[in-house]
């Protein structure tokens, strides 16, 4: 098979092949179209306001028209519950959040302070108690009491002078008089 290289379009009647500059750009045609829709939409608007002002005398603006969706009366019927508004003021909420985040700034301080003054109550309890404890520990020694007297068992006699025992008499018997 042959392979035969593809040629490039030849414009009309010169047989030269045509390049791009000589098509022209396509945004060309693109800004034209656009020019034109542009121009014929205010033709007809001028157009409408001139045979509206004609029979009524006077020259309308451009008046808004009515638009699809819910109408504000409607919503309000619906979601409004009673004595609040549905229009939100915004300087009145800024207002009550400052407020608010004074209130607690103040909370904040105020047990800050208590805080401070708990802790500053009880160091000042532990000084003094560790000053009492250091009295107690350094005051005047108490007199030791003075020892009570040794006190030694009887002398115990020697058995090898031990006298003789007495003649034990019997009970209810006389003793004999020597």
């Amino acid at each position: 098979m042959l392979s035969v290289p593809p040629q490039a379009s030849r414009s009309p009647g010169t047989g030269r092949p045509r390049t791009e500059a000589s098509r022209g750009p396509w945004w060309r045609w693109l800004v034209f179209g656009l020019c034109f829709s542009l121009g014929y939409g205010l033709t007809q608007r001028l157009g409408r306001m001139g045979a509206s002002s004609a029979t009524k005398g006077e020259v309308p603006a451009f008046a808004a028209q009515e638009s699809p969706g819910t109408r504000l009366g409607e919503l309000q019927k619906r979601f409004r519950a009673e004595g609040r508004p549905l229009v939100v003021d915004l300087d009145r909420l800024v207002e009550e959040r400052r407020q608010q985040s004074q209130r607690q700034e103040e909370e904040n301080r105020k047990a800050n302070q208590e805080q401070q003054n708990q802790d500053l109550q009880d160091a000042a309890q532990r000084q003094a108690d560790r000053i009492r404890l250091e009295a107690l520990n350094k005051g005047p020694e108490p007199a030791a009491p003075d020892p009570d007297p040794i006190v030694l068992p009887p002398p115990t006699p020697d058995p090898s002078s031990a006298p003789e025992p007495a003649a034990i008499t019997p009970p209810g018997a006389a003793a004999n008089p020597p």
